[in-house]
């Protein structure tokens, strides 16, 4: 365990070198949220108050490749020669609290890049999005009604709209409840203060997320909460939900509230050459779409599914204001 301890601590030593005192600084900066490297060297910032902006550092691509390097070896990971990209969680350490990092080496980008995203410190509670403004207190009503009544519900949005961070919220409510919950996630973001909770992670190249879910519907969940679901696991989940496991949440990655049906269809065609569309329909029964514009986040668009209808050819959907 002290051996273990000494090892971890010198990659520590290594990668607080690498980022230099005024990458350091950002690091702790609680206003900062993604710090990212661009093949030019160039740094950029995005923040919660000025959103993105262009940072005065540089950085060389020998210290950037370093950086990469002990990235994995701090979170247990190698990059493949063969495809030199890295996704891992850099461990919290007494540098800086746990984080999302993405890096790549040539010849996959012309040089080093990489992308670390910071875990927010504060949990918000639905009652904060409304204090906020993120969320009216009628979209909230909504989503506890949802909640309470065992319905599937999926925080969509783009890239950095706020989805985790909603599904952190909507977890701190369902676990409030005395009921079963299994997480599933690539990356440890989500926090579940259950007592009766499992948190499972992937672990590349074999321990997938669908392979991960197949093993949830053995652990008796009253709850299946995902992190984010983007490639075949789409298929699993859905047909858990839609058979006996509701009440779940998940993110999805899309451009609307209703583009997450037509974004889960895409996904599970990947697996099945029948369209899905009635499956989606008969599991997912609320959709919660975040926007982000340049320093806030909203709520823009809340729909439930009522099912898919084969007259119509669509969904049955309610929009809530």
């Amino acid at each position: 365990m002290a051996n273990t301890q000494l090892v971890n601590e010198r990659y520590v030593q290594m990668l607080e070198s690498n980022m230099g005192p005024q990458l350091m600084a950002y690091m702790q900066d609680e206003t900062i949220t993604e710090i990212m490297l661009n093949p030019d060297g160039h740094i950029w910032i995005d923040t919660h108050d000025r959103g993105l902006v262009e940072s005065p550092i540089n950085m060389s691509a020998n210290i950037a490749k370093q950086l990469i390097y002990n990235v994995g070896s701090l979170a247990g990971r190698v990059v493949p020669a063969d495809f030199p990209e890295l996704e891992a969680e850099i461990p919290a350490s007494r540098l800086f609290s746990s984080c999302r990092f993405q890096g790549e080496l040539p010849p996959i980008v012309k040089a080093p890049s990489f992308n670390i995203r910071k875990f927010g410190k504060k949990l918000f509670t639905l009652d904060d999005y409304v204090a906020q403004g993120t969320m009216t207190e009628v979209q909230r009503q909504t989503i506890m009604t949802a909640i309470r009544e065992h319905k599937n519900i999926i925080a969509a949005g783009g890239t950095a709209s706020g989805k985790t961070t909603l599904l952190n919220a909507i977890l701190a409510e369902i676990s409030q409840m005395n009921e079963r919950i299994v997480i599933i996630e690539d990356t440890s973001e989500l926090r579940c203060k259950a007592p009766n909770h499992v948190k499972l992670q992937t672990a590349p190249p074999n321990m997938d997320m669908d392979m991960l879910l197949r093993i949830t519907l053995r652990k008796s969940p009253n709850r299946i909460v995902v992190g984010e679901v983007r490639s075949k696991e789409a298929m699993t989940l859905l047909e858990a939900w839609s058979t006996g496991h509701r009440g779940g949440c998940c993110t999805v990655h899309s451009e609307s509230a209703y583009d997450t049906l037509s974004r889960l269809e895409e996904l599970t065609s990947r697996v099945s050459m029948t369209p899905q569309k009635e499956t989606v329909g008969r599991a997912v029964d609320v959709v919660v779409y975040l926007r982000k514009k340049v320093t806030k986040r909203l709520i823009e668009d809340i729909i439930l599914v009522n099912g898919y209808n084969k007259q119509t050819g669509d969904y049955d959907i309610e929009k809530i204001g």
